[in-house]
C-alpha cells in the first residue's frame, strides 16, 4: 500500500496541491462573484441570458460558462432550487396576466434564481443533478483527481486514478446528456468501458514507456505528465462514445428564442457538430489542468 500512494515528499506535495485546488475553487466563485458585480443588471427575460447585451458574442458566453461553473451554488439545497424554479414561473405567470399586481421581486433576484436552475437542474428531465455531476461541482469534486493522477509515481496508482477520473467524466456526461435523445443502459456500459479502457491503455503504455528508458529520478518527474494524454484521448472518446446516440439519431433544433425547426425532425448533422465542438473544447481545456500543472510541479524548488 505504501508503494501505492507514496513516496518522498509525497505528503507534502499532496498537501501544496490541495491547497492550490482550494485556491482554483475559490477563484472560479470570486471570479463569478466579480462579474456579476461588474456587469449590469438588465431587464430579466425568461428565455433569454444575462449577458446578451454583451457586444462580443464569445464574452457573452464566456461569462456565462465562468458563472455556471461558480460551486458556491453547490452549497444550496434542494429545497432552495425549487423556490428559485417556483419564483420563475411566478414572474411567467405573472407576465400572463392582464391583472398582475406589481412585481415582488428584482431582476438580479430572477437572474440569480435562473442561474441556480440552470446550474443545477437538468434542462429536459426537470431532475436535479447530483453536486459531483454539476458542471459547478467539478472543480470542486474532479480536482482532487486530478491531483491524485498527476501526484502518482507509480503504475498502479495511475491505472487507480485514470479509472476513477473516466468514472467521473462519465457520470456528468450522463448526467448533462442531451434527453432528448435517449440512450439504452447496454450502449452506456460499452461506452463507459472504452473510455476506460482507453484510459488505462494509454497511462499503462506510456509508464511503462518511462520507466524502462528513464532513470527514477527522471521518470518520476515525466509520470506527471502521463495524466494529460491519456486524460485527452480517454475524456474525448468518454465524452463522443457516451453521445453516440445523437450521432445516429439526431437531435431536435431550435432558434434562438427557443423555437423548434422543421417540425421537430431530428438532425445528424446539428448532432455531429455539437458533439465534435464539444470533443475539441475537452481537450483544449485540458491543456492548463494536466499539462501546466504539471509543468510548474516539475519546476525546481525556489527554496
Amino acid at each position: 500500500m505504501g508503494s501505492f500512494f507514496a513516496g518522498k515528499g509525497m505528503v507534502q506535495l499532496v498537501s501544496r496541491s490541495m491547497v492550490g485546488l482550494a485556491l482554483g475553487i475559490g477563484s472560479v466563485g470570486v471570479g463569478s462573484y466579480v462579474i456579476e458585480s461588474t456587469f449590469p443588471i438588465p431587464e430579466f427575460k425568461p428565455d433569454g441570458d444575462r449577458y446578451d447585451s454583451c457586444t462580443n458574442k464569445f464574452l457573452g458566453r464566456y461569462v456565462k460558462m465562468i458563472t455556471n461553473s461558480d460551486p458556491f451554488t453547490l452549497i444550496k439545497t434542494e429545497k432552495q432550487i425549487r423556490e428559485a424554479q417556483k419564483l420563475l414561473k411566478r414572474f411567467e405567470a405573472d407576465q400572463l396576466s392582464e391583472n398582475s399586481c406589481e412585481q415582488e421581486y428584482t431582476n438580479k433576484e430572477l437572474w440569480d434564481a435562473q442561474k441556480l436552475v440552470s446550474a443545477a437542474v437538468h434542462p429536459d428531465t426537470g431532475k436535479v443533478i447530483p453536486r459531483p455531476f454539476r458542471m459547478s461541482g467539478y472543480a470542486a469534486f474532479n480536482g482532487p483527481i486530478c491531483v491524485a493522477m498527476m501526484a502518482s509515481t507509480s503504475t498502479p496508482a495511475l491505472l487507480f486514478w485514470n479509472w476513477v477520473n473516466q468514472s467521473q467524466n462519465a457520470l456528468v456526461n450522463y448526467s448533462n446528456r442531451n434527453a432528448s435523445s435517449p440512450t439504452s443502459n447496454e450502449i452506456l456500459l460499452k461506452s463507459y468501458g472504452a473510455a476506460v479502457v482507453s484510459a488505462m491503455a494509454v497511462a499503462f503504455g506510456m509508464s511503462q514507456v518511462i520507466r524502462t528508458r528513464f532513470a527514477p529520478k527522471t521518470a518520476s518527474k515525466l509520470l506527471k505528465f502521463v495524466a494529460f494524454p491519456s486524460s485527452v484521448i480517454a475524456s474525448c472518446s468518454n465524452c463522443y462514445i457516451m453521445r453516440s446516440s445523437e450521432i445516429s439519431k439526431g437531435i431536435v433544433v431550435s432558434d434562438d428564442e427557443g423555437n423548434v425547426l422543421a417540425g421537430g425532425k431530428r438532425s445528424i448533422v446539428a448532432a455531429q457538430k455539437a458533439v465534435q465542438e464539444t470533443v475539441l473544447s475537452r481537450a483544449f481545456l485540458q491543456i492548463p489542468v494536466f499539462f501546466g500543472t504539471a509543468a510548474i510541479m516539475s519546476l525546481p524548488r525556489i527554496v
